[in-house]
């Protein structure tokens, strides 16, 4: 019988001790605040705030699905964010006060998708203009807090709108531009309504991504997706005609990047993937973002007119000049300014860089995942470091100085669980192209590989304490088991019980029993001295965690029904079923080392910490902003991390009176101070190693910390793995992985 969970205490707020994550896919989304201070950014439903200085963050939430556009006002004190949401549904775009984190409005007139907005100067006006499915531009007035006009955003031989700029000195002039979409407006507040004039762009056709405007506002730089630089002058003045009478805004020029080592006509480069952010630093100087990583500062060439390129034979001529050029992860989604010299880049990686544009030198400040955590694994009895699996990667954080220490890269593959072994000098990977992968935790060299471990994938894996034996599951339903040696794997046995892909594997306190936990609703208890079934547990649900007791007398399970149960091992008998969740699925679970409480995580967003005797909850966590699907508990019990689908990580400190005793308490032993022996002169003899010399001059994880410096990421990409890699792997790393006998 399922148990309603009851309360009889407080619910405490778990507190963040640190939030690794952002969603770098929104364009435009990262901003800093005119206080130098706070850094602004989407994460999933909810808009983040860094406070640089204390290095603390904070979540809003109010947004029912993603972010997809973000924009922070002139002064400071308003911020509008707008959403994704599921076909036939509205997209919120909602208006916030930044001083005191609350929702001040909001409305619902877009369709499935709000593309972008902006604030106009002064902080007059909301400009938000809709997706593929609305197709339509709204004016919403800060002042009276309503939507004031809507207007249709483009015309029919156009293509759609995917960003608006504001000018930034008339607060009544708006810019979308977009696929063969250009369009300068204008607002007449008393009338209720938009004007509009398309500019003129003669035979040039683009699809542009990115709009920067003169300070001035006499012109414009248009990024588009082809590679170029198309330069627009705006001659906007009068709020009913948009331009001068008689005159209109128009195309200027097609800019390209000049390579001074090819023939005219030849000499004209652009960017790989389209130039994907622009920033004018000065008047005619430029900070450029393309789609392949590529950042430069480029400025407008003076040893030349544009009329000596009347007759070039390409549409776009070479008419900037690169000074300095960089090179980011993945493509550049924001370019923020911090001063006139310090810019902060965001990528759609889910990274952010600073960049000195007077030396031109990166430096990387924040990283994440860029999909989803899949494991998170700690040390034994080590709670400085932890490492976490996700796609193409396994990294290594610090827990103390809060920064990624190692990330070894795996291309293409998703890695599904991991293991540090019991003496922290190898980290042990399964990877959804079937291979095992062990690497070195300092410097992340391969140590060894298994090849076609499993016909479908590897998707789950346990290291005994002796590092002997290794278990690890597949997608097909089999467990199979291991014996690891110095420069031998070999497969000692499979266990056939699992109809569906098996979710984690357990090890008991003794290496006696693995317990594997499978999607298709069953439970399974191994011998594997004997390679055996001992104990099958089934219930109605996809189970996806299961964890032995500190003990092994009991052990947990959480599946898609949202409960958690308590289970004999003797026999097999449900002791206990509390329900964590009526909505969603609990994901996984974690159980500090006393066993008095345990952490699980749902789909639901919500990070539970649970009393284990009393089956209450006595103390919750909100800041994820998607799915919670990957939980590890410290060895020192004061904290716990949690990973979502997003690529999110966050510490959560653990109240120190939820923190466990251990049982039986530690016994204080009186201290017997040792008399000083005399010396006696021994006769020299030969120092004979022993079978652990060679790890010991080796890598421990102990170590990395300390071999890392400060603000420094050690990068490193796995080879290529084969059947004909496994027999060399070993000598080519050098190190034989300490195995130690029973």
């Amino acid at each position: 019988m399922t148990e309603t969970v009851q309360n009889d205490v407080e619910v405490e707020k778990l507190n963040c001790r640190a939030i690794f994550g952002i969603n770098g896919k929104v364009n435009f989304g990262l901003h800093l605040h005119p206080d130098g201070r706070h850094m602004i950014f989407p994460l999933g439903m909810k808009i983040g705030i860094d406070d640089t200085k204390t290095s603390t963050q904070e979540f809003i939430a109010g947004h029912t699905n993603n972010l997809s556009c973000l924009d922070l006002s002139r002064s400071g004190k308003y911020m509008a964010s707008g959403q994704i949401n599921h076909m036939g549904f509205p997209a919120y775009v909602i208006l916030w006060d930044f001083a005191e984190r609350r929702e001040l409005a909001r409305h619902d007139l877009h369709k499935v998708r709000a593309q972008s907005v902006c604030f106009t100067a002064h902080d007059k006006y909301i400009i938000s203009i809709g997706g593929r499915d609305d197709g339509s531009v709204i004016v919403f007035d800060i002042e009276t807090r309503t939507p004031i006009c809507r207007s249709v955003a483009s015309r029919g031989i156009n293509g759609n709108p995917e960003v608006v700029k504001a000018l930034n000195n008339n607060p009544s002039f708006f810019v979308t531009a977009g696929d063969r979409h250009l369009r300068l407006w204008s607002i007449q507040r008393e009338m209720k309504k938009v004007n509009v004039q398309d500019v003129f762009m003669g035979k040039q056709q683009r699809r542009m991504c990115c709009v920067g405007i003169y300070r001035g506002d006499e012109y414009a730089y248009m990024g588009t997706y082809s590679g170029d630089l198309m330069k627009v002058s705006l001659n906007c003045c009068d709020a009913v005609n948009v331009t001068h009478v008689g005159q209109t805004s128009g195309l200027v020029g097609a800019y390209g990047v000049h390579n001074p080592r090819k023939p005219f006509g030849k000499d004209c480069n652009r960017y790989v993937h389209g130039v994907r952010v622009l920033r004018i630093v000065d008047d005619g100087l430029l900070l450029v973002g393309a789609g392949d990583g590529v950042v430069e500062l480029v400025e407008e060439r003076k040893d030349i007119n544009e009329i000596a390129f009347k007759n070039y034979p390409n549409p776009t001529c070479p008419m900037l000049k690169m000074l300095k050029r960089t090179k980011v992860n993945g493509a550049v989604s924001s370019l923020v300014e911090i001063n006139p010299l310090e810019y902060y880049i965001a990528t759609d990686l889910n990274e952010i860089y600073l960049l000195n544009i007077k030396t031109f030198s990166l430096k990387l400040l924040k990283t994440s995942h860029k999909k989803a955590v899949y494991a998170i694994v700690f040390p034994r009895n080590l709670s400085n470091v932890f490492a976490t699996a996700g796609y193409e990667t396994i990294r290594v954080w610090s827990t103390k100085r809060l920064q990624e220490l190692l990330r070894i890269m795996v291309y293409n593959f998703n890695c599904a669980a991991l293991a540090f072994s019991f003496d922290g000098t190898s980290i042990v990977s399964a990877w959804n192209d079937g291979v095992i992968r062990s690497f070195t935790p300092i410097t992340g060299r391969l140590i060894y590989a298994i090849p076609n471990a499993h016909n479908k994938g590897c998707s789950a894996l346990a290291i005994s304490s002796t590092g002997r034996v290794l278990v690890t599951g597949g997608i097909e339903g089999q467990v199979r088991v291991w014996k690891i040696e110095p420069f031998r794997q070999s497969l000692l046995g499979v266990l056939k019980d699992h109809s569906a892909p098996i979710t984690t594997l357990d090890f008991n306190k003794f290496d006696t029993e693995v317990i594997s936990a499978s999607s298709d609703g069953s439970c399974v208890i191994w011998d594997i001295k004997r390679l055996t079934r001992k104990t099958v547990v089934a219930a109605n649900t996809q189970f996806m965690t299961a964890k032995y007791f500190p003990t092994g007398v009991q052990f947990l399970t959480c599946g898609t029904d949202g409960c958690i149960s308590y289970w004999m091992v003797y026999n097999g008998s449900l002791i206990r079923e509390l329900q964590a969740s009526k909505k969603s699925s609990v994901n996984h679970i974690a159980i500090n080392a006393t066993g008095d409480y345990f952490a699980s995580v749902g789909s639901d967003q919500m990070v539970k910490l649970w009393d284990y005797n009393r089956g209450n909850v006595v103390a919750e966590g909100h800041e994820h902003a998607s799915a919670v699907i990957s939980v590890a508990y410290s060895p020192s019990r004061k904290f716990f991390v949690t990973g979502c689908t997003d690529g999110a990580i966050i510490i959560w400190d653990v109240p120190e009176k939820y923190w466990g005793q251990e049982n039986p308490p530690p016994i204080e032993e009186p201290i017997v101070e040792e008399k000083p022996k005399p010396k006696t002169e021994t006769p020299s003899q030969p120092q004979v190693k022993s079978s652990r010399s060679n790890t010991s001059k080796g890598e421990n994880i102990e170590g990395l910390v300390a071999s890392t410096p400060k603000n420094n990421i050690c990068c490193v990409e796995c080879p290529p793995i084969t059947a004909t890699t496994k027999k060399g792997a070993n000598e080519n790393c050098n190190i034989v992985p300490d195995v130690k006998k029973c």
